[in-house]
């Protein structure tokens, strides 16, 4: 039985708790028991064969506003703060929901790596299972508010990532310093088209905005060292190891 309908807004619930006394950024902690992963909206691109490509955010599954948990971004357009990112790689077997093997800035972060270094891995090579990803982390504003998401780009996109942090490099601007600028690109090729993301600057960030971001690499850098099966939720992503 699916009671959601009847829950109180959020808003609600926070002034319940705070006249029992409670404080509602502490109960909302005290509600995921697991300190080692967190669950930060994930923007994702959903890729089709017409072109009509998309790309939104994910904020997950809710008891409230189910029928609000992805948010199309307009015009296929995102603009955020990168506070941090990372280049991951994870290689799965077929029905596990940890990496049999995996990588974060090419230092493995298994016990038992297939190679000591990524470089010289061959499950590591183009067309592999072994499969390359740039990691995100940014804040963007929906609802008028500032948040950190997180979006794992794929491995088409991640050279255009490169290109615009090699500009960014000879213009002596870090990434966090600058309102970067988001849009998908259709790509056709071999028969099969994809998206890939392309990248610019719009701005530089904000005062409020680089407060934020500085809170929010603090908060999350112990989160950033784990790499989940949400990195890797994309078609292709992942291939069957026999």
């Amino acid at each position: 039985m699916n009671n959601s309908k009847q829950l109180q807004p959020v808003e609600q619930v926070r002034q319940n708790l705070a006249k029992a006394g409670f404080n509602f950024d502490d109960e909302v902690v005290l509600t995921v028991p697991e300190k080692t992963a967190i669950d930060l909206p994930r923007v994702k691109i959903e890729h089709r064969n017409n072109g009509r490509h998309r790309m939104y955010l994910d904020l997950g599954e809710s008891y409230i506003n189910q029928e609000e948990q992805e948010i199309n971004f307009q015009n296929n357009e995102l603009v955020g703060v990168i506070f941090a990112t990372e280049s991951i790689r994870a290689l799965w077997k077929e029905g596990e929901t940890l990496p049999a093997c995996s990588a974060i800035n090419g230092e493995p972060t298994v016990s038992d790596p297939i190679s000591e270094q990524c470089k010289n891995c061959p499950k590591g090579k183009i067309g592999g299972e072994c499969k390359p990803k740039q990691r995100l982390w940014m804040l963007i504003e929906t609802d008028g508010k500032i948040k950190p998401v997180v979006f794992p780009l794929s491995p088409t996109s991640i050279k255009h990532w490169r290109s615009h942090a090699n500009k960014l490099s000879r213009s002596q601007l870090p990434y966090v310093s600058v309102q970067t600028f988001m849009k998908l690109k259709d790509v056709k090729k071999n028969g099969y088209r994809w998206a890939e993301v392309e990248f610019d600057v719009m701005d530089l960030a904000t005062d409020e905005q680089l407060e934020i971001a500085k809170q929010a690499r603090t908060e999350l850098e112990k989160f950033r060292q784990n790499i989940t099966e949400k990195d890797f939720s994309d078609p292709g992503d992942k291939l069957d190891n026999d």
